[in-house]
C-alpha cells in the first residue's frame, strides 16, 4: 500500500526581528520551529471552530 504525502510547503515574509522573536519565545518548548507553527495554526482553527459554535 502506497501512502500519498498530504503535506503542502509555504512560503512566508515576516520581519526577521518578529522571527527572532517567536524564536526565543518557542525555544525549549517545541523540537522545532515547523512544530510551533503547526501548534499556533491548529490553535487558530480550533479557536475560530469554538467562536462559530458559540455563535451558532
Amino acid at each position: 500500500m502506497i501512502i500519498k504525502k498530504t503535506n503542502k510547503r509555504i512560503l512566508l515574509h515576516i520581519p526577521s526581528s518578529f522571527l527572532d522573536e517567536f524564536d526565543r519565545e518557542i525555544s525549549g518548548h517545541y523540537a522545532s520551529r515547523n512544530e510551533a507553527i503547526r501548534r499556533g495554526m491548529s490553535l487558530v482553527i480550533e479557536t475560530k471552530k469554538r467562536e462559530n459554535t458559540e455563535n451558532a
